[in-house]
């Protein structure tokens, strides 16, 4: 059966995630990340994609962003993969005979309603360091957006150039106040069932919304978003 090709709509929040291979940790080490912020910046500035959010993890990369265009999302995200695993073969290819996977296969992506889902979105990326156990709670993984969202400095390398969704500038009217406002929310993390709709939207490649906003999507994509009614259909 032929792959379902990836759901992208221009013009709307993507949120992404980039899995390393089983055993592999291509961003293990901090020159690693360095480079892979390097990356991130160069890709912005020749890709018609804008970033929301990230976070660079030892095994996989964490991101929000909008593609206004369709080659945006995949050309932005294999770009970096493609950069990565280059980098990495080069610099064992003298170490192994064979060169290893670095990436899980394709990377995960899901559509977001910009208005009910972009900040949840956005916590869900910034905390993924934490998750992972890499920091604890209230902590700063320096290799994320947390730092710039949270009024802290740009964090660690060379940070890429943030466009901060509306509902970001819709916490408050100063930037203190939406820096302020947006660690409270990071602090106390996403619920438990906000959280479950975020990963099932990426294992699924589908869109994260609202009746309209699926049925918005659908009706751009083609593409069926929504369960089918359950039994058989009614008598005309």
């Amino acid at each position: 059966m032929a792959r379902q090709s990836r759901l992208c709509v221009p013009g709307l929040p993507h949120l992404v995630q980039l899995v390393a291979a089983t055993g592999a940790r291509p961003l293990a080490l901090v020159d690693q990340r360095t480079r892979f912020l390097a990356w991130m910046s160069e890709a912005l500035g020749s890709l018609p994609t804008r970033l929301h959010a990230y976070s660079l993890l030892h095994d996989g990369v964490w991101l929000l962003l909008t593609p206004d265009e369709p080659r945006g999302l995949s050309g932005f995200v294999q770009t970096l993969a493609r950069r990565t695993s280059r980098a990495q073969g080069a610099a064992v290819a003298t170490q192994a005979p064979a060169r290893q996977a670095i990436w899980a296969g394709r990377f995960r992506s899901a559509v977001i309603e910009p208005a009910d889902w972009a900040l949840p979105a956005m916590v869900w990326v910034d905390d993924a360091a934490r998750r992972a156990g890499l920091v604890a709670a209230g902590q700063v993984w320096p290799w994320s957006s947390q730092s710039v969202h949270c009024g802290l400095g740009a964090g660690a390398g060379t940070a890429p150039a943030l466009q901060l969704p509306a509902a970001y500038w819709a916490l408050g009217n100063t930037p203190f106040a939406r820096e302020a406002a947006y660690g409270h929310l990071l602090l106390a993390g996403l619920h438990a069932r906000r959280a479950r709709e975020l990963e099932q939207a990426l294992r699924r490649g589908a869109a994260l919304g609202d009746a309209h906003f699926l049925q918005r999507v659908t009706q751009h994509s083609g593409r069926q978003l929504q369960p089918a009614p359950r039994g058989r259909p009614g008598r005309a």
